[in-house]
């Protein structure tokens, strides 16, 4: 049963460890705000309900998930200057840490990851990058240098397997070539590699996903566009090895064999053949969509990037936080997923309670999703789309579609209100694709739902290859039932064979 004066529930996948619930509740004790926090295991079966007391000032920025470990983020009021609040939550005997932390800096923070025993914020200070470690050892804080750089951009933060992590910067100044700097740390800050790349005139990267070092091969994936656009042009793949010269691969949207399925033929092929005539004349491509990347996957054939294109009711900037160079691919938590080891922010596309945090003006239709696949190189190998025609538009830029790949196949997926709806599609082309709904299943034969929360739900990833979850709010109505109607809060899990 799902009380509603509380808000809803945020899901933290936990790997093979299953799900961490957690939500702030309309009830106090001694002053503090109470908070649940709920783990399941991974056949969905309750391992414990914890309460947390919480100062009301405090009001959670951003979580993480680390084997046995649950890390919560809090920061009081609305200063960049106030301290943060961390918690670690033991999974094992659900003990509870507490570390006070202080910035002493005007610290706007963007990322959140924990690589072993040290926290990692990404972040800037009067506009300017900034990376700061902070030792749960011995509590120390530091500043880790390079990062202090007028018009640069902090594209990306994330925590590979090995315990290291690695950091992005983009060149944003009004020079005639920019600049991708990529740097890999150790958990202690200490730098391992650093590959510097430039970007080809007139051209700037937007969203950028690192891999995790799952394979040997270090790759950055994302969109790409000319300089100012609010559109993207394409996608872009770089292999980062500080030991040879790199040079960035760019693959226009007209380029991608399944990219413009979702419009007429005539259209989709005119915009493909101009796009190759704009090519073969050294130009960049004139066709543009508005897209946004989601999840990078490594496998033995090589990188798979989801991503989704979407139309807005407005030319607003969805981003949380201000952006000092008006990129509108600013915040790098909205290339979301839910990554092994990775951070989650709460002003993200899984902001407070899965909700999106941006302006209530604002509509947005996603009406495609995509995934390319690039080799160890770098190359475009494949790439595949699905169709996304939801009843509803969406306040935010939320990821909406999940994919399974089999090596054969690829499985694309969307919850639309109360049915999960799918694409099966062979990877490399040919063949019939196959496309079906299935409602997500009820919990007794008579239940009838009589509506579904049309702003909160959907399915991720979970763990493995083959594992993901599907989650809503329904009202449902059982006249066997002494409670005829009752507002539920359900997970299911989905499981590909």
């Amino acid at each position: 049963m799902q009380k509603f004066s509380d808000e809803n529930f945020t899901i933290i996948p936990l790997k093979e460890e299953g799900l961490a619930l957690i939500r702030e509740k309309n009830d106090f004790k001694e002053g503090d705000r109470l908070w649940q926090f709920k783990h399941l295991d991974n056949q969905l079966s309750e391992k414990k309900d914890v309460e947390l007391a919480i100062n009301p000032r405090n009001h959670i920025i951003g979580y993480e998930y680390t084997q046995g470990l649950v890390s919560l983020l809090f920061r009081a009021g609305e200063s960049n200057r106030s301290d943060i609040l961390l918690w670690d939550i033991s999974l094992t005997d659900y003990g509870i840490q507490q570390y006070e932390i202080q910035p002493e800096l005007n610290y706007q923070i963007t990322h959140f990851s924990r690589v072993g025993s040290h926290i990692v914020f990404g972040g800037y200070v009067n506009n300017e990058p900034a990376v700061l470690l902070y030792n749960t050892l011995d509590k120390q804080m530091k500043v880790l240098p390079g990062f202090f750089q007028k018009d640069m951009e902090l594209v990306d933060l994330r925590v590979n397997a090995n315990n290291t992590f690695n950091t992005v910067l983009i060149d944003r100044s009004v020079r005639d070539e920019g600049r991708l700097i990529f740097r890999t740390f150790d958990e202690s800050g200490e730098q391992l590699l650093e590959d510097v790349v430039a970007i080809e005139k007139d051209r700037t990267l937007q969203v950028g996903i690192t891999s995790m070092l799952e394979r040997e091969d270090l790759v950055l994936l994302g969109t790409w566009g000319i300089r100012n656009s609010k559109t993207s042009t394409g996608f872009f793949a770089l292999v980062v090895n500080p030991f040879e010269e790199q040079s960035i691969n760019f693959v226009s949207f007209g380029e991608l064999s399944h990219f413009t399925d979702y419009m007429k033929t005539k259209r989709a092929e005119r915009i493909k053949d101009k796009t190759r005539f704009e090519l073969k004349e050294g130009r960049i491509p004139s066709y543009t969509a508005t897209v946004m990347p989601y999840r990078l996957a490594e496998n033995k054939t090589g990188f798979l990037l989801l991503a989704e294109a979407y139309q807005s009711s407005s030319n607003l900037n969805n981003y949380p936080y201000s952006n000092p160079y008006g990129s509108p691919f600013y915040n790098p938590y909205w290339s979301g997923g839910f990554y092994p080891y990775s951070s989650r922010w709460y002003t993200s596309p899984y902001a407070y309670g899965n909700r999106p945090a941006t302006r209530p003006t604002e509509d947005i239709r996603p009406y495609e999703s995509v995934v390319a696949c690039f080799d160890s190189q770098g190359k475009l190998l494949w790439d595949q789309s699905f169709s996304i025609e939801l009843e509803n538009k969406l306040p935010g830029v939320i990821q909406v579609s999940e994919f399974h790949y089999s090596g054969d196949e690829v499985v694309f997926m969307y919850k639309d209100e109360s049915e999960i709806k799918s694409r099966t599609v062979p990877a490399g082309g040919g063949g019939e694709p196959m496309e079906e709904g299935v409602p997500v299943r009820l919990t007794e034969d008579l239940d009838e739902v009589r509506s579904e929360d049309k702003a909160d739900g959907g399915v991720k990833h979970w763990y493995g290859d083959n594992h993901y979850f599907v989650w809503g709010y329904q009202t449902i109505r059982n006249n066997t039932k002494d409670d005829r109607v009752r507002n539920v809060f359900y997970i299911n899990k989905i499981t590909i064979e």
